[in-house]
């Protein structure tokens, strides 16, 4: 038999196959109590397979793959948390992520899918699957793991951020990026506008929550003029420019943006870009695939375009920072602003 002549290394492709199995071991390990037990602590392998009540062999291997993915730390023969697991895995942090874990080895995948849009069989999408329980606190955990942090820094080195009295918060879910800005800024109230069922969860989940009394709640029901109130010194928005998907409804939009606001005000925008890091690169364009294929045209947003739009209907002074590609999702923060009055 004559062996062919490889070119190229098959590992690659075996790595990245068995890669795709780690969701579902994070996730059993999750189930089986493994990161809570370990929380806080450094334990034996017999011990830890004694307080799950797991066999000790297979919870051994289970921990070799946990320590390879930098999850875990073994010294001494002793199994201890890294500060990732600590923060996103371990269920009493204020910021876990085990949903979003869930969701990556549980169900249907969203890419199920992905051969019939290929042929242009694409779903249409449905905005409603935001407006439950479990999806506007998904949301706020995930924006807790950085996206929020960022904006927060972003925004107190607005000179005239902490003078700002009034703020518009759009799209804004149950309005964790106004809490945090609240925080920052004593005089400050916010007026978060989103659909009405994600309004009225809003003011079940965070009517206990400090500085409550500051937030106005508003159902959003189109761009009408008037829509989203007026005279705001800050306008904020997260991941909602993707709905302008041409350059038309997105001048539309931020005429009326303009409309509503003081002139000098801050027009503030996080959304998601492109980065330099390969890995991060092929994330966001699985995401960008994903979307499309569920009938979600576009994920991210052109900075040139929205530098351009911002400039014709009446923004400038335009600052720029850069993604933090340490976050889950790199976003970049833009702030412009409200020059003269938009014709």
């Amino acid at each position: 038999m004559k062996l062919p002549v490889l070119n190229s290394p098959y590992s690659q492709i075996n790595n990245l196959l068995y890669k795709s199995y780690l969701p579902q071991i994070i996730n059993s390990a999750v189930e089986a109590g493994l990161f809570d037990v370990l929380s806080g602590k450094s334990l034996s392998l017999r011990d830890v397979a004694k307080e799950l009540n797991t066999d000790e062999q297979i919870t051994g291997a289970l921990l070799r793959i946990l320590v390879a993915i930098d999850f875990m730390k073994e010294q001494d023969g002793r199994y201890s948390l890294t500060v990732l697991a600590e923060e996103y895995l371990v269920s009493n942090s204020l910021v876990n992520q085990l949903e979003a874990v869930k969701m990556f080895s549980e169900g249907s995948s969203p890419f199920d899918g992905l051969k019939q849009a290929l042929k242009g069989d694409i779903k249409r999408f449905s905005g409603r699957m935001w407006v439950s329980e479990k999806a506007v606190l998904a949301m706020e955990r995930s924006a807790k793991a950085g996206e929020i942090q960022a904006a927060v820094s972003f925004i107190k080195s607005m000179p005239d951020f902490h003078g700002a009295a009034k703020m518009c918060d759009f799209a804004g879910g149950t309005g964790y990026y106004s809490f945090a800005f609240l925080h920052e800024n004593r005089n400050l109230h916010s007026h978060v506008y989103d659909l009405p069922e994600v309004c009225s969860l809003a003011k079940e989940l965070k009517c206990r929550e400090e500085n409550f009394d500051r937030i106005a709640y508003h159902d959003f029901s189109g761009l009408e003029i008037g829509s989203f109130g007026n005279d705001y010194d800050v306008f904020f928005i997260s991941r909602f420019l993707y709905e302008c998907r041409d350059e038309t409804v997105l001048r539309t939009f931020l005429k009326e943006v303009n409309r509503c606001m003081k002139t000098g005000g801050v027009f503030i925008s996080s959304h998601i870009a492109s980065c330099s890091n390969k890995e991060c690169g092929l994330t966001i364009a699985m995401v960008e695939l994903m979307t499309r294929a569920k009938g979600y045209p576009v994920y991210k947003l052109s900075v040139n375009t929205l530098k351009d739009v911002l400039g014709e209907t009446g923004f400038g002074e335009i600052t720029i920072q850069q993604p933090n590609e340490n976050i889950a999702f790199p976003v970049q923060l833009l702030a412009a602003r409200k020059t003269k009055d938009a014709e």
